[in-house]
């Protein structure tokens, strides 16, 4: 259920250009007249920008954070090479105050934070991660939990070993420079949870050295986005590019699922008459 397709993410409250009105219908004899319609249309268009703007705003808080540890991490590159040398996994030990404190401040948002480096990128480990996590049902910050390092089989010859730079949020910002969310999936072998994750490439120069990401649990995501959903009156879904439910306020369309034929893009419904691209991501709210 991974969702391979990755994307530069857009300013939190903007629109994509071009979209047409959403969920306005036509009027005809003896029904609403063209102001009601109208009226009624503009405040199914204040849910709809209401709640992508919700949505935004949440993947931009997380991505925040992500961004702080990715200028952490591309400052402690810039002060290894100034001193000579290839950077080690204890330099990125440095980090672990900063990924603490981005699982703190996200009151639970977050199952896990961290950086990973590239095979080789590290002058003492083949392969890396300094990831810290946030056990299930539990949040940082709250005392409930204690964030815990991830423990992995990092040994490419294992059965079973966790091959990160074969993952789709590894391999997409290694690739196109740019960030990306990927999800919902399974992270076998990893954290074995189904999960969005929220991922930018770290480097150094024309470097690429690995990149610096965040999880959210898919419970939790749709937990967090599903009063956006409410908010719109009727069955509502977020979308990612591949057809698949993110989030949804109806129990005939679950999270992971693949959503109705005519909710996926480029099918039966018409773009403009219930879609609503959320600027910069992979997907769309579709009002059913």
């Amino acid at each position: 259920m991974a969702e391979a397709e990755g994307s530069a993410y857009g300013a939190p409250g903007e629109r994509a250009a071009g979209e047409g009105p959403l969920g306005a219908g036509p009027s005809s004899g003896g029904g609403p007249t063209g102001e009601s319609v109208a009226s009624a249309g503009a405040g199914a268009n204040a849910c709809v920008d209401a709640a992508i703007t919700g949505v935004e705003t949440l993947l931009a808080d997380v991505f925040a954070g992500v961004g702080v540890l990715r200028e952490r991490t591309a400052a402690l590159l810039r002060r290894a090479s100034a001193e000579g040398r290839r950077p080690t996994s204890a330099d990125l030990a440095t980090l672990r105050p900063t990924v603490l404190r981005h699982l703190a401040e996200s009151r639970g948002t977050l199952a896990g934070t961290g950086v990973i480096a590239a095979p080789g990128a590290l002058a003492d480990r083949a392969r890396w991660l300094e990831w810290w996590r946030v056990p299930d049902g539990t949040a940082a910050g709250t005392g409930e939990g204690t964030p815990c390092p991830l423990c992995v089989d990092l040994d490419p010859g294992s059965v079973g070993a966790y091959e990160y730079p074969a993952a789709d949020w590894f391999d997409g910002p290694r690739r196109t420079g740019r960030r990306t969310v990927v999800g919902p999936y399974v992270d076998y072998a990893g954290t074995d949870e189904y999960i969005l994750t929220c991922a930018a490439p770290v480097g150094f120069g024309q470097d690429f050295f690995g990149v610096a990401a965040a999880d959210i649990r898919a419970t939790d995501f749709e937990r967090a986005v599903l009063p956006l959903l409410e908010a719109e009156g009727g069955a509502a879904l977020l979308v990612n590019a591949s057809g698949r439910v993110l989030a949804s306020n109806t129990p005939d369309s679950i999270t992971g699922s693949l959503a109705p034929a005519d909710a996926r893009r480029g099918a039966v419904l018409p773009r403009g008459d219930g879609w609503a691209d959320c600027t910069g991501l992979p997907w769309s709210l579709v009002r059913l």
